[in-house]
Order: C-alpha cells, then structure tokens, then sequence
C-alpha cells in the first residue's frame, strides 16, 4: 500500500502584483491497482507550502517586469516529505523555469539573451545547459516510454533516473525522470567560425510512435527556429561538447496530462548535421 497527500499553492504575479491565488490539497491511497483520492485537507503540508510561498514572495518583488508564475507542492509519499517550489518567469513573451535561489540569475539572462540575425546553418553551439533539452527529449522522454537504445558518443553519459512521481493526488503515479544530467569525458571540442549559438529554448517533445524529437528555440544568434529529427539523426549530430554541466533554466516536463519539474543540467555542446 502506497499513500500520497499534497498540498499545493499557485500563484500568478503580472509586473509585482498578485492576479491570481489558487490552494489545492488532497491525499491518496493506491493499493494493488486500486486508488481512492479526495480532498482531504493535511494541515502540516499547507503549513509547510505557506511558509516556502512566503520565502518565494521575496523573490518575486525583485522581478517588477516580468509575468511569474510561482507554484509550491508540500508532498508526503509513505513517511517521506518534500517541498518543491518552481517559478516560471516570462519577458518579452520568452519564459524559463527556476527556483527562488536561481531566479534572480536567470532573471537576468532573460534580459541578457537577445535573438540575431545569422544564418540558419552551420552547426550549432548550445549554450546556458540548454543542450539539456535536446537530451531531455531524445534520451529522457524515450527511455520512460521504453525507447529501443540509441549509439551515444562514449565521451557522454547521461544520468536520467525513471522513478514514479505524480502531479497532484488525482493522478495516477507514472515512471518519470527525477532529473537529467549530462557530461563529458574528454570530448572534442572546437568552436566553429560558422554557426548557430542556441541561448534559450521555448519547448520540446518526443514523439515515441514516429522516434521524432522536436525542440523549438525561442533564442539564437539566428532568430527562434524549429529542429525535428529522429533519436538516430540527433544522436549522431553530438560533435563535441567542453566543461563542466551547467544548470539550464527549468524543464517543465508534460506526460498523461502531469506537468513536472525536471532538473537539467548538460555542458556547452556542439551538433553538426541538425540544420
């Protein structure tokens, strides 16, 4: 017998003030197949999600011109207690997705990052960890729907654990990524004169029935663009990749209708042949 209660709170902020305030609670108990739910009302949890949204609170006053979502989940699996608190911030219609730690860094990148004008060829540099999308998607969302095994360049390795977790307590537990990190052993690695620098990404998918990836860049020194291709073809295009794995700024993961915070994390990259 498995059982789960949570206690959730969702705000939305519009340039530092509150538009919008939502609690949401319940518990859960699975046995065998079976899950009886309701909304019961744990009080511990609430607590603890009231006092990590007011530590967030403090951190959504710096951020005056943004649109910010904050969302905080106080979870107990069995005896085990977690509180997990993300922000989604957008400027100028491009969003990332933090923590109250990170967010006044990647605050700043969303002001930093700015689209150019280059040519859409060449290879591509993926710049801020944001090769760990393309990962995300190409390794993690294909080994939780039991992807036949790709060939990845033996300098990569690729931690991608698959444990249940589940959005609220409506929903059914599903094998998802804990988190996805990325890095290189003595990889090659040489900028090209002729490329593309991927700085942020607006979202990605997987399609397990055709083995497409899709990932869609919402910042390049070549404008926002779009690559399709298949595991085979990305997975062949990892040219090089140099230094240690960096944190990119928040995957939002989306499966069955649960969307979950995964931590990802991969080193500056380089792929040739995607263009």
């Amino acid at each position: 017998m498995t059982t789960f209660a949570i206690a959730s709170r969702d705000e939305l902020w519009l340039r530092g003030a509150l538009t919008e305030s939502r609690l949401m609670h319940g518990a859960a108990t699975q046995t065998g197949d079976a899950i009886e739910a309701s909304d019961a009302r744990d009080e511990r949890l609430v607590h603890l999600c009231e006092s990590a949204l007011d530590e967030a609170h403090a951190t959504v006053g710096l951020l005056r011109d943004a649109r910010v979502r904050v969302v905080v989940r106080a979870m107990r699996e069995n005896d085990v207690e977690s509180v997990e608190t993300t922000m989604t911030i957008a400027v100028d219609g491009v969003s990332v997705v933090t923590t109250p730690s990170n967010a006044p860094a990647d605050y700043e990148l969303l002001h930093r990052a700015r689209n150019g004008s280059a040519p859409l060829r060449g290879p591509i540099v993926w710049w801020n960890g944001s090769a760990a999308v393309l990962l995300h998607e190409a390794f993690g969302h294909a080994s939780e729907h039991d992807a036949a095994p790709e060939v990845w360049p033996q300098w990569l390795s690729i931690d991608a654990p698959l444990v249940s977790r589940r959005e609220t307590f409506r929903d059914v537990p599903l094998l998802r990524m804990k988190h996805l990190i990325a890095q290189q052993n003595d990889a090659p690695f040489a900028l090209p004169d002729e490329r593309v620098d991927v700085q942020l990404i607006a979202g990605g998918a997987y399609d397990p029935l055709t083995d497409v990836v899709t990932v869609d860049v919402a910042v390049s020194s070549a404008g926002p663009f779009t690559i399709r291709r298949s595991r085979a073809e990305i997975a062949a295009s990892l040219a090089g990749a140099s230094e240690e794995p960096v944190r990119y700024p928040g995957v939002i993961c989306s499966r069955e209708g649960q969307e979950l915070y995964v931590a990802s994390l991969a080193p500056v990259m380089i792929t040739d042949g995607l263009l």
